[in-house]
Protein backbone atom coordinates (compact mmCIF):
# COMPACT_ATOMS: atom_id res chain seq x y z
CA UNK A 1 0.00 0.00 0.00
CA UNK A 2 2.65 2.61 0.55
CA UNK A 3 3.93 1.85 -2.80
CA UNK A 4 0.87 2.79 -4.44
CA UNK A 5 0.62 5.92 -2.11
CA UNK A 6 4.15 6.91 -2.59
CA UNK A 7 2.86 6.58 -6.63
CA UNK A 8 0.05 8.66 -5.81
CA UNK A 9 1.69 11.29 -3.94
CA UNK A 10 -0.62 10.70 -0.90
CA UNK A 11 -0.26 9.70 2.78
CA UNK A 12 -1.26 6.15 3.55
CA UNK A 13 -3.79 6.91 6.28
CA UNK A 14 -5.68 9.04 3.43
CA UNK A 15 -5.13 5.88 1.20
CA UNK A 16 -6.21 3.33 3.81
CA UNK A 17 -9.31 5.99 4.53
CA UNK A 18 -10.37 6.00 0.58
CA UNK A 19 -10.39 2.14 0.53
CA UNK A 20 -11.95 1.01 3.87
CA UNK A 21 -14.99 3.71 3.29
CA UNK A 22 -14.82 4.80 6.53
CA UNK A 23 -16.39 7.82 6.02
CA UNK A 24 -20.00 8.62 7.06
CA UNK A 25 -22.24 10.74 4.41
CA UNK A 26 -22.88 13.62 5.37
CA UNK A 27 -26.33 15.04 6.47
CA UNK A 28 -28.38 17.18 4.66
CA UNK A 29 -28.45 20.84 5.85
CA UNK A 30 -32.04 21.89 6.96
CA UNK A 31 -32.18 25.44 7.40
CA UNK A 32 -35.83 25.42 8.23
CA UNK A 33 -34.72 24.18 11.48
CA UNK A 34 -32.74 27.08 12.03
CA UNK A 35 -35.31 29.28 11.05
CA UNK A 36 -36.71 29.44 14.76
CA UNK A 37 -33.62 30.20 16.54
CA UNK A 38 -31.74 32.90 14.42
CA UNK A 39 -34.16 35.41 15.77
CA UNK A 40 -32.81 34.15 19.65
CA UNK A 41 -29.51 34.36 18.61
CA UNK A 42 -29.78 37.41 16.93
CA UNK A 43 -31.35 39.16 20.50
CA UNK A 44 -28.83 37.27 22.15
CA UNK A 45 -25.99 38.56 20.47
CA UNK A 46 -27.36 41.91 20.24
CA UNK A 47 -27.81 41.90 24.41
CA UNK A 48 -24.53 40.67 24.71
CA UNK A 49 -21.91 42.09 22.01
CA UNK A 50 -19.04 40.98 23.97
CA UNK A 51 -20.00 37.18 24.42
CA UNK A 52 -18.49 34.35 22.35
CA UNK A 53 -20.42 31.81 20.36
CA UNK A 54 -19.63 29.37 23.46
CA UNK A 55 -21.17 31.67 25.92
CA UNK A 56 -23.90 32.38 23.80
CA UNK A 57 -24.67 28.66 22.76
CA UNK A 58 -24.66 27.84 26.41
CA UNK A 59 -27.15 30.78 27.29
CA UNK A 60 -29.62 29.71 24.09
CA UNK A 61 -29.51 26.40 25.54
CA UNK A 62 -29.88 27.13 28.52
CA UNK A 63 -33.28 29.18 27.10
CA UNK A 64 -34.44 26.36 25.29
CA UNK A 65 -34.34 23.91 27.72
CA UNK A 66 -36.23 26.34 29.93
CA UNK A 67 -38.87 26.40 27.16
CA UNK A 68 -39.20 22.71 26.47
CA UNK A 69 -37.33 22.77 23.16
CA UNK A 70 -34.32 20.84 21.79
CA UNK A 71 -31.11 22.45 22.78
CA UNK A 72 -28.86 23.08 19.68
CA UNK A 73 -25.85 21.30 18.34
CA UNK A 74 -27.33 17.94 19.77
CA UNK A 75 -26.28 15.17 17.63
CA UNK A 76 -29.48 13.25 17.96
Amino acid sequence: MSVVAETLGVSRSNLHARVAGSAKPRRRYNKAQDAAVVPLITSLVAARPTYGYRRITAILNRQLRASGAAPVNHMA
